[in-house]
């Protein structure tokens, strides 16, 4: 009788969790992933709130985040150049040693003025076209969604109790131990890389469909990727100033705030799984299109209701929108040609970071005028973009 019950545990436990083999590089890639954004976590939920406190208005806070995003949609490019040509375990490595000064920065600052440079260091990515490519390469086809899932979820898991640590001892003891603990951590997260395996380097396949193909092929590519820059413009309208709109229209302390950043981390993990396993049963857009309805429920609920509980649980549905990128990533990166891998999932990320450059700025300006303003602007957005996706078939 044990046995059986046990048997049916497992299986129900088969059915609900990614059935991945996970080879040795993408186990040491994810675990450095974690760690990483364990010291991450660390701050910057707190972020906006300690920017404030440096004197930044809203306004300010929107455009030190539009640098950061400016930086996001630049550096990818490079990224995807490097991918297809050099060795992607050391771009990997390079890439993450532009982080470790941010922290150390934020300790020292004494005005929101003197944080445009490592901003700038913070939007640095272009190693993350390589890990895309170590993902694509080492899971099978029709697990690649799940595979990009388990990669989202392993940098979630750092993130669900970091924040609570952050302000708990920035609270205790204020803010620069947060920041140098960070730094230490962004310094260990490097470690693991040192043990991944290189990838055989891949040709460019000689393409020889017929060229109306390769135009309609095109056609699609940018449609999706304008599809998908919409919809981070429109998360990045608010998402940097949500934790600020808890703190001075609910006052919520910093300690809540934290425990806020865990909720959203938690939801990050089960919507990675969850996202995960729609985009390899049913369809990759029906994946997006599920993300994008618990984002819009989230939002609606933050702006509308003032409860511990309530904003508990739209913190945990918000954590959708963390898992987005991983699915433009894993379309995009799934349909392109063998050898320019790189390139179009580079294409995908400056796309929508691009574009997402002036929305913390319109959604600073929104916000002064009124918060509830740019809550209702990105849900009108999101709203506008699902039904465009579903009637249009995108």
């Amino acid at each position: 009788m044990s046995n059986h019950i046990a048997n049916r545990l497992n299986n129900k436990l088969r059915t609900r969790l990614p059935n991945l083999s996970v080879s040795k590089n993408l186990k040491l890639i994810f675990f450095s992933c974690f760690v990483f954004a364990f010291g991450d976590g660390l701050f910057t939920y707190l972020l906006p709130v300690y920017l404030n406190q440096l004197n930044a208005s809203p306004t300010d806070v929107g455009m030190l985040y539009a640098v950061y995003y400016l930086s996001l949609g630049i550096t990818p490019l490079l990224g995807g150049l490097l991918a297809d040509r050099f060795d992607n375990k050391k771009i990997i490595i390079a890439g993450s040693l532009f982080w470790i000064p941010v922290p150390l920065a934020l300790a020292i600052a004494t005005n929101w003025t003197q944080l445009w440079l490592p901003m700038i260091l913070y939007g640095t990515f272009f190693g993350s076209t390589s890990i895309c490519i170590f993902i694509i390469r080492s899971t099978p086809q029709e697990k690649t969604m799940q595979a990009f899932g388990l990669w989202s979820a392993s940098v979630a898991f750092g993130y669900v109790f970091s924040p609570m640590i952050g302000g708990v001892i920035a609270s205790a003891v204020g803010k620069q131990p947060v920041f140098l603990l960070a730094t230490c951590l962004y310094i260990a997260s490097i470690l693991p890389l040192i043990f991944i395996n290189k990838l055989p380097k891949t040709e460019p396949k000689i393409q020889t469909t017929s060229t109306t193909r390769k135009f309609s092929d095109f056609k699609k590519l940018i449609i999706l990727c304008s599809f998908f820059a919409l919809i981070i413009f429109a998360i990045s309208l608010i998402n940097p100033l949500i934790s600020q709109y808890m703190h001075e229209s609910y006052n919520q302390n910093m300690f809540n705030l934290g425990v806020f950043g865990a909720a959203t981390s938690i939801g990050w993990i089960f919507f990675s799984f969850t996202t995960g396993k729609i985009g390899d049963k049913y369809s990759k857009m029906s994946a997006m299109l599920s993300s994008i309805a618990v984002c819009i429920l989230s939002f609606i609920l933050i702006a509308t209701i003032n409860n511990f509980s309530v904003l508990f649980l739209a913190s945990f549905l918000s954590g959708a929108t963390r898992c987005m990128f991983g699915l433009v990533w894993a379309i995009t990166g799934s349909a392109a040609p063998e050898g320019y891998t790189g390139r179009w999932i580079a294409i995908s990320q400056a796309s929508i970071h691009i574009v997402s450059f002036g929305a913390p700025v319109i959604g600073g300006i929104l916000y002064e005028i009124s918060p509830y303003l740019a809550f209702f602007t990105t849900i009108l957005l999101l709203s506008s973009l699902a039904l465009l996706a579903t009637f249009k078939r995108l």
